[in-house]
């Protein structure tokens, strides 16, 4: 059994319920959650056995449906094209919220009416824990469902998500505030309650996270470092997005999958993988080298120690990375210029195919209509992000762009 830790992020939080319908999927057990924030409040909808009503609700979602403005304005707002009337709405909305100090809520609040049920929370077998801060006492609170008063538990839940924007509402005389300022990832709120062993789906949004106080805790995160959206941006392309992300990459981390952008299975055949990368033959290997003024070197050398190395700096990989993470590294920078089908889990033999079937007159990668980089440029170990892409790309086409065309998928 897994304890499961949710962190606050807003919006973001569509992440966390893709990624624990693929938990479920996986047969992952949890006995416990706790959560700071978006991850409270999706947390409950996990304890108290609703995880399809909390993936409708995100994918569903809308702004319209959380903050008080009316859907036509934020369709102006968003194009940058806001009539006459539009203004003078936004100014009357800028007005209401600066006289009552904050956004209004009460749509999130009716929210949480309509699908959180005390009742189920308290009843539920899963331990259930959030963070909020009390702004009167002056201190953090680490609270589970026992420690709050009956029929408190939604105000509460609103506490822990109370940001700093919002309009400001008392729990029995005494204001709260968004639990991440204390700890946005609450995984001691479950080692001090004995869990060992702890999933932790973060959001990357800002606020404070804390230590492991105890350094035989296992936790695996499921993280991304892609573009989430804003914490207050509640675009419904953004959540679907964001669902389908944390599906998958739950399904990376349980399942060990290999990508960083895609999702392949692994092979462990670092054989195949060497040999894939000689395929394209001496001769393409001595041009390329040519074309990163590397001459007189025999071909296999220069792969090995040249092309190789080049290739894992431009891309960004580790000194631990293997042969076969550098390869699919290069094939989804390939399967991406060609928009191969991201969210699936392929086989290394599908995913060649994928890209093969999408490529067209052989140009395997976008290079772009700007002329060839000067040879200093690509010898250099320094580049920005945008030059090394260009430079990664040239040296794929240069490899790769004959053989892929031609060859026989054999592993």
């Amino acid at each position: 059994m897994y304890g499961l830790v949710l962190e606050g992020g807003g919006a973001r939080g569509s992440y966390q319920i893709g990624a624990f319908k693929a938990l479920q999927e996986l047969g992952v057990e949890v006995n416990a959650v706790t959560g700071t924030s978006i991850g409270a409040l999706n947390g409950a909808m996990i304890v108290q056995g609703q995880l399809e009503r909390a993936y409708e609700l995100w994918y569903n979602i809308s702004p319209y449906q959380v903050f008080d403005i009316e859907e036509s304005r934020l369709l102006e707002l968003k194009n940058l094209e806001i009539s006459h009337d539009g203004l003078l709405y936004f100014m009357k909305k800028a007005k209401e919220i600066a006289q009552d100090k904050g956004l209004d809520i009460t749509f999130i609040k009716k929210l949480l009416q309509e699908n959180i049920q005390e009742s189920k929370l308290r009843k539920s077998k899963v331990l259930f824990g959030f963070v909020t801060i009390s702004l009167t006492d002056l201190k953090p609170l680490e609270l589970f469902l026992e420690d709050i008063p009956e029929g408190k538990v939604i105000e509460y839940l609103l506490a822990s998500a109370n940001l700093p924007a919002f309009k400001q509402e008392k729990i029995d005389g005494k204001r709260y505030m968004d639990g991440g300022f204390y700890d946005n990832l609450p995984l001691n709120m479950l080692v001090k309650k004995g869990y060992r062993d702890i999933i932790a789906i973060r959001t990357k949004a800002p606020g404070r996270t804390r230590k492991v106080l105890n350094p035989n805790v296992k936790v695996k995160y499921i993280a991304t470092d892609e573009n989430l959206g804003g914490i207050l941006d509640f675009n419904q392309d953004q959540a679907r997005f964001n669902l389908q992300l944390g599906y998958f990459d739950a399904y990376r981390q349980w399942q060990g999958l290999k990508g960083r952008k895609y999702y392949l299975r692994p092979t462990g055949d670092e054989e195949f993988f060497m040999n894939f990368l000689l395929a394209p033959g001496e001769k393409a290997i001595l041009r390329l080298g040519q074309s990163l003024g590397l001459t007189g070197i025999p071909y296999r050398r220069l792969l090995f120690e040249h092309i190789i190395p080049k290739f894992a700096l431009l891309l960004d990989l580790s000194k631990e990375s293997s042969y076969e993470d550098l390869v699919i590294a290069i094939l989804e920078l390939v399967a991406a210029d060609n928009k191969v089908e991201r969210f699936k889990i392929y086989s290394f033999n599908d995913f060649l195919a994928a890209i093969r079937k999408n490529c067209r007159d052989g140009k395997f990668v976008n290079v772009g209509e700007s002329p060839r980089l000067p040879l200093f440029v690509k010898q250099s170990d320094i580049l920005a992000r945008a030059v090394k892409d260009k430079v990664v790309r040239e040296m794929v086409n240069g490899l790769f762009g004959e053989y892929l065309n031609e060859m026989e998928v054999a592993h």
